[in-house]
């Protein structure tokens, strides 16, 4: 008898192991992956492991701007500033004031801050390499903007965002060859020689005017309108045949028209870079032949699109460009100026 209820009670525990057994799948019918999340998940998990989307840390961004200064800048900042407060981002920006020691110790603060990201407007395309070499050893990614960096320098950058350069420039070829026919001759009014920002302006400007147009001389007006006066007062004095002016910034465009108009010259067209409202007015008037807009809102969109695509890990285009079309007294009235 007691060998009989042994019997049925090691079957009865059999029975239940069995039937536990059956209740959870076995570990072969468990997946290794969880297919309900595409691959870029993954790759998007990957690519923003250093970035604190976690634990609800705020994201820190470091700003090396080359001014806070003029027009455009004053918009580029005010924009920024919304998108800041709007995501509810933490940034540190720091003016190098065109100086390039003090951006190159500027940057060296932001990496031992240890941001999370730093956006720079470079004054110097070459000298920042080192800054940025150290930057990628810290796991600091860098976003170019307003201009771009030397191309050896590209690799230790996400990419650029901001206005095509090459093509503002080309737009304003266009405009001034437009204005005098494909023959004439020329001044051109710039600011920061030798940096990107006015190499590129220049070779697409360059690009599109005709051979029947000679470049008389270049002046650097440092983006200040009433520098920009005195170098075109020099000019005038000097060249007694000048047919029209090109100056990268419409505030120094305005400063040309100043000089012409207070040497009693006539017949010389002003092209700008900006579409800035004031002008637009100089457009209506005729005083200004045209301008090529410079989307300061619309370069730090283009900034923010690039920070989007690298915090879900994806891939970032080596150029984000804002639009930069033309204005002159044919459109201006359907235009919007830049600032």
């Amino acid at each position: 008898m007691k060998k009989f209820l042994v019997i049925m009670l090691v079957a009865a525990l059999c029975a239940t192991f069995c039937a536990c057994a059956e209740k959870s799948p076995p570990a072969a019918q468990t997946p290794s992956t969880d297919e309900s999340q595409p691959e870029e998940a993954s790759k998007t998990a990957d690519a923003t492991s250093e970035a604190p989307e976690e634990s609800g840390k705020k994201l820190k961004i470091g700003f090396s701007i080359l001014t806070t200064d003029g027009f455009y800048i004053i918009k580029y900042v005010s924009r920024y500033n919304e998108i800041i407060a709007e995501r509810g981002y933490e940034s540190v920006m720091l003016d190098c004031k065109f100086d390039t020691a003090t951006q190159i110790a500027q940057l060296d603060n932001l990496i031992a801050q240890k941001v999370d990201i730093i956006f720079l407007m470079p004054n110097d395309p070459k000298a920042v390499i080192p800054s940025l070499q150290k930057a990628q050893e810290a796991k600091i990614p860098v976003l170019v903007v307003h201009q771009k960096v030397d191309p050896e320098a590209e690799q230790y950058t996400l990419g650029f965002a901001g206005a095509d350069t090459f093509a503002m420039g080309a737009g304003a070829g266009e405009l001034i060859d437009k204005a005098l026919g494909g023959k004439g001759n020329i001044v051109i009014l710039g600011g920061s020689p030798g940096s990107s920002y006015a190499n590129e302006l220049t070779d697409g400007f360059k690009s599109k005017i005709s051979d029947g147009i000679k470049i008389l001389a270049t002046g650097d007006h440092g983006w200040d309108r009433s520098k920009a006066t005195t170098v075109m007062e020099d000019f005038l004095t000097k060249y007694d045949d000048i047919d029209g002016v090109w100056a990268m910034d419409d505030n120094t465009a305005i400063g040309a028209i100043n000089a012409i108009k207070a040497a009693n010259r006539t017949g010389i067209a002003v092209v700008g870079i900006n579409g800035q409202a004031e002008a637009f007015d100089y457009i209506k008037s005729g005083d200004l032949y045209g301008t090529v807009i410079q989307d300061a809102a619309g370069n730090v969109d283009c900034a923010f699109e690039v920070l989007d695509l690298y915090l879900a890990g994806k891939t970032i285009p080596a150029n984000t460009y804002s639009k930069s079309p033309g204005v002159t007294k044919e459109n201006v009235d359907t235009m919007e100026p830049a600032f």
